[in-house]
């Protein structure tokens, strides 16, 4: 069996990796498991194999015309509230840095940070998020939009299982996934020690703590028709906004460029 897990970046497609990968650990046969690959080169090595594998793949690097994913037995799309991903994708931008090893450009992004963090309401997080883009050398806020339009059509080309991010984090799915995919999937899974920098809080709903009224009215504009489409509500701003550190300015501490020189 070839298992494929698509989704956007900060999805939660990884720890869904994690869960699959625990249950396939279960059986006596080999497994083979990759991690983001993004050509047709590659993913028809993967089908081509015998045994069993186990594949992550990032919606956006692969895209409706991969034709080679029409090949895998077992495809799971999962997807998220698209305003937690977005908070996640603007933290996780951090990692660049890192891997740029640019402490100032990094320096500069943590000031705004936080600014946000002190002021959650009267700071965009659209504007944070197009300062950090333009730091790390990204696109702008515009590029949510296609990245939405790129997973619907994937999803109408290959018609994989939907599987909703929240209710995998509170076990909701595991019946129906066990049953898609035929393995028995039990409680969580810990992400592998090589991508724990991807996970984060944890959790969901965090986007209220940050979005302010500006921000919801450009994301209810821009994302509403894919927001309800996932099955979310479209909200008003919580009265008081209040970000915590642990899942802001303590997550990417880990991304510093200084601190990773010194510890080298």
């Amino acid at each position: 069996m070839h298992y494929l897990i698509a989704g956007l970046a900060k999805s939660g497609t990884t720890r869904l990796f994690s869960q699959l990968k625990e249950a396939l650990d279960q059986s006596p046969e080999s497994l083979s498991t990759y991690f983001e690959p993004d050509t047709d080169q590659a993913l028809e090595a993967i089908v081509n194999q015998d045994g069993s594998t186990l594949t992550k793949v990032l919606i956006g690097r692969v895209t409706k015309e991969n034709a080679s994913l029409e090949r895998f037995d077992s495809h799971v799309l999962i997807y998220r509230d698209p305003r937690d991903q977005f908070i996640s994708m603007l933290l996780y931008l951090f990692y660049d840095f890192q891997v740029s090893g640019d402490a100032q450009a990094y320096n500069s992004a943590r000031q705004a940070l936080e600014a946000k963090v002190a002021s959650p309401s009267t700071v965009s997080t659209i504007e944070l998020y197009n300062t950090l883009s333009k730091l790390v050398g990204r696109g702008p806020i515009a590029v949510f939009k296609r990245l939405h339009a790129i997973q619907r059509e994937y999803e109408t080309r290959f018609a994989p299982f939907m599987l909703c991010y929240e209710d995998l984090l509170q076990g909701k799915s595991l019946s129906a996934l066990s049953h898609y995919t035929g393995l028995e999937l039990q409680g969580d899974a810990e992400v592998p020690e090589e991508y724990t920098r991807v996970a984060r809080s944890r959790g969901f709903g965090e986007w209220r703590a940050w979005l302010n009224s500006d921000d919801l009215a450009f994301i209810d504009r821009e994302w509403g028709d894919n927001i309800r489409y996932l099955g979310y509500a479209l909200e008003p701003q919580v009265e008081t906004l209040a970000i915590e550190s642990k899942t802001s300015l303590d997550y990417v501490a880990q991304f510093d460029p200084s601190r990773n020189a010194s510890s080298s």
